[in-house]
């Protein structure tokens, strides 16, 4: 007897950005039961925050909003989204912070021990790799600016640049390569993320541990609910930047103390995490496929929020339209 197979359901992506997302976070079997279309054919579209064009789809289209930026799903805008954020919203919500997309974190779980000899080939300092400050916190740069002030800080980015060694990697295909082969010569790293967002953790924390430097990390102030704290440097630990940096001093002249902190497990629970977040991605989206197309949606179908819903719909087509008039 032959296996009856679902049939696929037509998905759309609105943006490139939020295509490589899913590819990422779905990489087993996410593909396996969808047939990309055009998005006017499409009963499923994914977006993410940096496209506005959801707003003037259907009415009965299932919209599902996917980031890993620092950004609250708009659930009158949505069915379903899967976010950082730390959120519960009965069926619509499944949380995925952006650093479980990176393939190599898989190893964190599970690092080889960084002995004596290993430390002896970490003969620079500090390193601070950030393209620019665009919206970004001030803490990134004035922490960067105060540390650098007490010891030299190598920036290889293009934000604060002192350093040029990364700059011939800058449209290198494998940049996350030569990125965390650059990192490895350092004993420290500052990892500061551009919000303090609850959830918003991303590669800039794992990145450090993947080249087994210490993070002196400053973000989500839920990060010890996921990350030992004993394997990186929380400036929110502290008092103040003297007091964090009078520490990171210390640590940078006691050889034990970096050993200890390289060698400490990465996660809290010693568990990696990353298997779980994509495990129940792929079922918060089978969930989603499993239903009948009318039942899955969630978006409020009358009152205001169907108003709403009508108000940016019009208002996105007019711009649009308006747009395409003055192209012509």
């Amino acid at each position: 007897m032959e296996v009856e197979y679902p049939m696929p359901k037509r998905v759309a992506f609105l943006g490139r950005d939020t295509e490589n997302f899913f590819e990422q976070l779905f990489v087993d079997d996410g593909r396996g039961q969808i047939i990309p279309v055009p998005v006017e054919q499409a009963d499923y579209v994914f977006y993410s925050n940096f496209v506005t064009d959801h707003h003037a789809l259907g009415p009965d289209v299932i919209r599902i909003m996917i980031t890993g930026e620092n950004i609250c799903p708009d659930f009158n805008a949505c069915d379903y989204a899967i976010s950082s954020e730390h959120l519960e919203y009965s069926d619509r919500h499944f949380r995925a912070p952006v650093y479980c997309l990176y393939g190599k974190t898989i190893g964190l779980e599970q690092r080889s021990e960084f002995t004596e000899k290993d430390l002896l080939q970490k003969n620079e300092f500090c390193n601070f790799i950030y393209s620019n400050s665009n919206l970004a916190h001030p803490i990134r740069e004035d922490f960067f600016r105060t540390l650098d002030s007490k010891i030299p800080v190598i920036s290889a980015g293009r934000f604060l640049q002192n350093d040029r060694s990364l700059s011939n990697q800058a449209n290198d295909l494998d940049w996350h390569s030569s990125k965390l082969k650059f990192q490895h010569r350092f004993r420290f790293t500052i990892a500061i993320e551009n919000s303090e967002s609850p959830g918003y953790i991303t590669e800039k924390l794992t990145d450090a541990f993947l080249a087994r430097t210490i993070p002196i990390y400053w973000g989500d102030p839920r990060v010890a609910e996921e990350f030992n704290p004993q394997a990186f440097i929380d400036l929110r630990s502290y008092e103040n930047f003297s007091a964090a940096i009078d520490d990171i001093i210390n640590v940078n002249q006691n050889p034990e103390r970096i050993l200890e902190i390289l060698n400490a497990p990465v996660f809290n629970d010693g568990v990696n995490k990353i298997n779980g977040f994509k495990a129940g991605a792929q079922a918060f989206l089978q969930a989603i496929f499993d239903q009948p197309l009318y039942e899955a949606r969630r978006r409020p179908r009358h009152g205001n929020s169907q108003w709403l819903e009508q108000r940016r719909r019009k208002d996105q087509t007019g711009f649009k339209k308006l747009l395409k008039r003055n192209r012509q």
